[in-house]
């Protein structure tokens, strides 16, 4: 078939095939730019990818009691506890509010998440907090001493008539049921281990005397023996027996928190109202190959009940008592000592721990009146003296004063931020409020409905939302409180 046109071909000039060899270099030229182009486009999209999400999320797992609280994190709604979230490392405002229903405060919290994560048990408080007397477990009884225990309930020892005479029970603060956990008992002092299994008693020597007190038999006739029983059972399991001086006695024990040793306490009388005081470390199975072990004397008297351990049983910090001095010790289980302040001035202190330790035991929180220097008078035109907060370091001799405060007492709350209880006024019912890191007054949170007539002494349990308080009876005893501020202890 023939065409209708004709196709020539020639072939190219010179100057068309330079004019090419221009438009190739143009077009490598563009092919450059718009990769380059494309790759910057590219790049920018990953970055704003990036941004969008954290780089190493932290694990965050918050729990109420009780539970549903709602759960506001940096102002957003994140569901109901328990949850699990994943957030940025660093600091974080958080919000648990009541579950629905329930006239519960807010909780708020700050807390610094690092990047291996933060778990979080509150527990919510209720707007009106309950309070009650804590009575004995048999009309005519005293109490002689309430405790805390770790799991909730409280430890009571009752002292019947005339006196030396104790039994000990357990009460379960939320159904009110009452346990008889020890017998009759004769001694001035009874203590509860932290799990309320074992306790422990100062009395005399029953028996035949062992070899070691033989040649001294009216050592006998005194409180030279701790005597260790379990609870429930009908006699002692085991026992140690001091090597005491003429005139000296035993006036307290104490248990460490894992109920393996005891801090015993003797008082010797050294006349004109001295008083020396020689301190043992016992262990708990009292067995002849762990032989107690001196670890102090002091020219004072040891504050029966005024110990508290550090969570790892390390150290213990107490208050000693001359005259209307009180002091506030520390001493190591390696025997260290010292002084680390001067409390108010009373003629008999209430026997309550002063001092609150952290969770891992390497610091101590405690208000006390601003130190003076060695030597500095106090004249009567000089205002009145100012409390401050302090803390120090089992690492570190010195106390910290963090920030003058008005409070009495102070304490860890779950974030780690602190909370102090004290009285606005004289006449002023108790009240709980929040402090800033550095002590300082943040806000009132609960008034609580007691108001204490003069000295008074307290215990505050975050873990478990309630208060212990001891006051000055009017007849010069010793009257014990308990304020549940869980809103958990409503249902």
């Amino acid at each position: 078939m023939e065409l209708p046109f004709t196709i020539v071909f020639e072939a190219p000039s010179q100057e068309e095939l330079r004019d090419v060899l221009r438009m190739r270099g143009t077009w490598a030229a563009g092919l450059i730019v718009a990769l380059a182009i494309g790759t910057a486009y590219l790049l920018a999209g990953v970055s704003r990818a990036d941004a969008g999400q954290p780089a190493a999320a932290a694990p965050l797992v918050l729990s109420s009691r009780p539970l549903g609280a709602t759960v506001f994190l940096d102002g957003h709604a994140r569901g109901r506890t328990p949850a699990e979230l994943s957030v940025e490392p660093g600091a974080h405002a958080l919000v648990l509010k009541a579950p629905d229903g329930r006239d519960g405060l807010d909780g708020q919290y700050a807390l610094e998440v690092p990047a291996e994560g933060a778990r979080l048990d509150a527990a919510l408080w209720r707007r009106q907090p309950s309070l009650t007397r804590l009575r004995p477990a048999l009309p005519g009884a005293a109490l002689a001493d309430v405790r805390l225990l770790d799991d909730g309930q409280l430890g009571l020892a009752i002292a019947l008539p005339p006196g030396r005479q104790l039994q000990a029970w357990r009460l379960d603060p939320r159904t009110g049921g009452l346990e008889s956990v020890l017998a009759d008992v004769a001694g001035p002092r009874l203590a509860f281990a932290p799990d309320g299994r074992r306790l422990a008693y100062v009395g005399a020597d029953v028996g035949p005397p062992r070899a070691a007190v033989q040649s001294t038999p009216s050592l006998t006739a005194v409180d030279q023996v701790v005597w260790l029983v379990a609870a429930g059972a009908l006699a002692p399991d085991a026992a140690w027996r001091a090597p005491l001086e003429p005139g000296e006695h035993l006036v307290d024990a104490s248990w460490s928190p894992r109920a393996d040793r005891l801090l015993v306490v003797s008082s010797q009388p050294l006349g004109a109202g001295a008083v020396l005081s020689r301190l043992w470390f016992v262990e708990a199975d009292a067995q002849p190959a762990r032989p107690a072990r001196q670890v102090l004397s002091l020219p004072s008297e040891v504050v029966a009940g005024s110990e508290t351990w550090s969570p790892d049983g390390q150290y213990i910090a107490f208050v000693a008592h001359s005259g209307e001095i009180n002091a506030l010790c520390l001493l190591g289980l390696d025997a260290s000592f010292r002084y680390l302040a001067d409390l108010e001035l009373s003629a008999a202190p209430l026997g309550y721990p002063r001092g609150v330790w952290s969770a891992d035991g390497q610091r101590l929180l405690f208000v006390a009146p601003r130190q003076r220097p060695p030597g500095a008078s106090l004249g009567w035109l000089q205002p009145d003296t100012q409390r401050a907060l302090f803390t120090v370091d089992v690492a570190d001799p010195a106390p910290v004063a963090l920030q003058d405060t008005s409070v009495d007492l102070a304490t860890w709350r779950e974030d780690g931020q602190l909370l102090g209880l004290g009285r606005p006024g004289p006449d002023s019912p108790l009240s709980l409020r929040s402090l800033s890191a550095s002590g300082a007054a943040v806000g009132q949170l609960l008034e609580l409905p007691l108001k204490p007539a003069g000295a008074y002494a307290a215990t505050l349990d975050v873990a478990r939302a309630r208060v212990l308080i001891a006051t000055r009876s009017s007849s010069g005893g010793v009257d014990f409180w308990l304020a549940q501020l869980g809103l958990e202890d409503d249902a």
